[in-house]
């Protein structure tokens, strides 16, 4: 099975923002606002809300006003998150709208080899440091040969 959704959670203050840079970056994959059930957090998707950014308070006791939360935000760790582009324009289109809405190049639109041989994606950082990427392994279904030597479609024992 695989997942449902998934989120993450970003300073009050940089709320606004994160949600526009994704707005932007993923309006060529077709992502929109699907739902808002609260101001401070918003499900992102195609076809159902399957991508959450939660703006969360700082803690009692942070600074206030503009660096409100930044220590906290020393504290957090960058996440890595790949969204599919059914093909390799997608890639280059969520890339260059990614990088016009404000995200910092972190590997241009182009084949991974390290990956696999059909690994194309480019990589964005977005406005919290997180690693954006997006990926299109069309079609590598037609190259079952290879897929198969990998063991992807071997049988797994049960016990």
């Amino acid at each position: 099975m695989g997942f449902s959704h998934v989120g993450f959670c970003v300073p009050q203050h940089k709320f606004d923002e994160t949600v526009s840079f994704y707005l932007a970056a993923l309006q060529p994959l077709g992502y929109k606002e699907m739902m808002r059930p609260v101001d401070n957090a918003v499900g992102l998707g195609v076809y159902y809300p399957d991508f959450w950014i939660t703006g969360v308070k700082p803690e009692a006791g942070s600074a206030d006003g503009e660096n409100e939360g930044d220590e906290q935000e020393t504290q957090r760790k960058p996440i890595h998150i790949a969204f599919s582009a059914s093909k390799r324009e997608l890639v280059h289109a969520f890339y260059d709208a990614a990088l016009k809405s404000g995200g910092k190049c972190n590997g241009a639109p182009g084949l991974r080899p390290q990956y696999t041989r059909f690994y194309y994606g480019s990589f964005v950082l977005d406005p919290m440091g997180n690693n954006i990427e997006t990926v299109c392994m069309w079609p590598a279904w037609t190259h079952w040969r290879y897929w198969f030597g990998m063991g992807v479609f071997k049988k797994k024992k049960t016990e």
